[in-house]
């Protein structure tokens, strides 16, 4: 079918799930949020959906949309987080693909099939205030906040000597005390290294009384559905053969993403975390990427500390904005709102049940 005027020829829900994800593969802007494997393990494959934007046949722009609707009724949302995908990989980036992209997903899931269109713009800091101006520029309403706002990337153009200079302070003398430590770190490849990473971090969660989740749970799935490219990688620091840290990373187009962690209880005096890290900074700076995101802080002070000072004085703290929000008709933003009012409910109970579990 053919987009409104200006945003090119569009088609919905026409590739298979592999193939979309060889596609977004190609793409600078990528993250799991935005391939159909995470999308379907996340939410289901009756849940989502995508649009991909051609010209002239190639697909300069898409999105993985997740679309909720209330129960018994045709009224929701279309939810776009980290997307639209518009930077193709070895091409000038085009800010008109993703105008292109911003005026496909409004005819579609706006007008077409009557729901609010609402979308989390990815933090970047070359290219996230790019974004939130051109969603400002076509209609979209900046209405929730993030909760959790601040976002914390590495430069990775950095060589090593600039990297180490970066650091803050206490971060580069934990790093100099942990070369003492003679920890062996590296890739875990195979069908033993999520066995081995998810003893460490189900370790973790005991020690520390916390509630972890159920996204974890998705990692096999996601390294054996995904193409190597976006497949989760692992990362074990190993002190006498002994597991003591590891990290889940993706290699996302021009960014590396911590996704998950986890430390034995000797990974605090042996300053595991820090050599861990630095490592994977090491790594990914010497594969090219640009960029190192390292996520939020989840209100834990120690965490945004120690995120800190690995961003350093040459990295970003990125500042989300939060949801933005397009709609046709008010009925589509009072069904959606209502939506968002139960999210908002659901997560303020999953905070007591996580106090609650910790004591």
């Amino acid at each position: 079918m053919h987009a409104p005027a200006g945003a090119g020829n569009y088609e919905t829900d026409t590739v298979r799930d592999r193939e979309w994800d060889d596609i977004v593969a190609g793409f600078e802007d990528v993250s799991f949020e935005q391939t159909a494997a995470y999308s379907r393990a996340r939410w289901g494959a009756q849940k989502t959906s995508h649009l991909l934007v051609r010209e002239g046949g190639a697909v300069v722009s898409g999105a993985r949309v997740v679309e909720i609707t209330i129960p018994g009724l045709r009224k929701g949302l279309a939810y776009v987080k980290f997307g639209p995908l518009w930077r193709r990989r070895n091409r000038s980036a085009d800010p008109k693909a993703y105008v292109c992209a911003l005026e496909a997903l409004a005819g579609e899931y706006c007008e077409r099939r009557g729901l609010l269109l609402s979308i989390l713009p990815r933090p970047n800091p070359e290219f996230g205030a790019l974004e939130q101006t051109m969603l400002e520029a076509n209609g979209f309403v900046n209405r929730r906040p993030y909760a959790d706002p601040e976002r914390y990337l590495v430069d990775l153009s950095l060589d090593e000597e600039a990297q180490a200079a970066s650091l803050g302070q206490r971060w580069r003398r934990n790093l100099k005390k942990s070369a003492a430590s003679n920890l062996d770190i590296g890739l875990a490849a195979g069908a033993d290294a999520h066995r081995r990473f998810r003893a460490l971090h189900a370790h973790m969660v005991g020690r520390k009384n916390a509630a972890h989740g159920d996204a974890i749970d998705h990692l096999p799935g996601l390294r054996k559905d995904l193409p190597e490219a976006l497949a989760p990688k692992i990362v074990i620091a190993s002190r006498g053969g002994e597991p003591v840290a590891g990290a889940v990373v993706a290699l996302h187009g021009d960014t590396a993403y911590y996704v998950y962690g986890a430390t034995s209880e000797k990974a605090l005096p042996l300053r595991a975390g820090f050599a861990l890290q630095w490592w994977i900074v090491r790594w990914a700076s010497d594969l090219g990427l640009r960029w190192y995101d390292l996520g939020g802080n989840a209100g834990d002070g120690g965490l945004k500390q120690f995120k800190t000072g690995l961003a350093g004085r040459r990295g970003a703290i990125v500042q989300m904005p939060g949801e933005y929000d397009r709609w046709s008709r008010g009925g589509d933003r009072l069904a959606a709102d209502a939506l968002f009012a139960a999210r908002a409910l659901s997560r303020q109970a999953a905070r007591l049940r996580a106090l609650r579990f910790r004591r």
